[in-house]
């Protein structure tokens, strides 16, 4: 049986603070509460663009020490590379998912932009990759 005390949380759409403070300067986050209610073992935010891409606009080579990391693209697309996948451009309603700490870039988005992500743990560390 299982000693977490149950707890709740509702994230709606209606008067969300989107906020800038996130991992891209393109995109402002929506916090859809999953740390507070796991207690910090999951998070989850949705991203939207909020500028218009320009060439080199896009994420860097990188890693996040994630245990899990799911990307589901809710509007538009982006282009990506993903070592052991290769680059791809990832639409409407597609998803990425994975473990672990996998080489990733990302390359170039379109206008209307919106992702939602779920990784484990809710704060991981995001490590650029030199050339």
């Amino acid at each position: 049986m299982s000693t977490l005390k149950p707890k709740i949380v509702l994230s709606r759409l209606d008067g969300t603070d989107w906020t800038r403070k996130g991992l891209r300067p393109f995109l402002e986050y929506r916090d859809l509460g999953l740390a507070e209610a796991t207690e910090g073992r999951i998070g989850g935010t949705i991203g939207r663009a909020i500028k218009k891409f320009e060439p080199g606009g896009g994420a860097p080579r990188h890693t996040h020490n994630t245990s899990f990391h799911l990307i589901f693209v809710m509007r538009g697309w982006f282009r990506t590379e993903f070592e052991g996948l290769g680059e791809v451009t990832v639409r409407q309603g597609d998803c990425i998912a994975y473990q672990g700490e996998i080489p990733q870039e990302h390359i170039e988005y379109s206008d209307d932009f919106e992702v939602m992500q779920i990784a484990s743990p809710a704060d991981y560390r995001t490590d650029n990759i030199v050339p």
